[in-house]
């Protein structure tokens, strides 16, 4: 179940980068894209733009990093992402009906993501004032 999580955080993380230079790249329709620089030029602020949005279920998808009770400021790092990446879908659903039916699934994927990898940090935090430094004997 942990791994088909990550494995959907990764996918919804890789769907929400590429989304905006997708977009742009479709809805060009049939006339010529620019080549080289000017293509670059292009597409690098859209690919930021998607990458703000996408982190937060990126950085969920990699256990090592966020997993882990030992660093939190990237599991708090991860949590900020991804209620940028909510913030945005739910700006995106306000546009109609087509985009609604799109943002709800992944608004909901992404309270699930926030449920098991994000929340359960708070007991790691409790478990750390309450119990005492414990000293290897030399």
């Amino acid at each position: 179940m942990i791994a088909l999580l990550r494995l959907l955080a990764l996918l919804l993380g890789t769907a929400l980068t590429l989304a905006p230079a997708a977009l742009l790249l479709f809805s060009h329709g049939g006339g010529e894209l620019p080549s080289g620089s000017k293509l670059f030029d292009l597409l690098a602020p859209l690919l930021v733009i998607g990458l703000a949005f996408g982190l937060g279920p990126l950085l969920l998808g990699f256990p090592r990093l966020v997993g882990r009770g030992t660093n939190p400021a990237i599991r708090v790092g991860a949590a900020l992402l991804l209620l940028i990446s909510a913030g945005g879908m739910l700006l995106i659903a306000l546009g109609g009906q087509a985009s609604l039916i799109l943002a709800i699934p992944g608004l909901l994927l992404e309270g699930i993501l926030f449920a098991v990898f994000i929340w359960p940090a708070r007991r790691f935090a409790e478990a750390a004032a309450i119990a005492p430094e414990v000293t290897p004997n030399n």
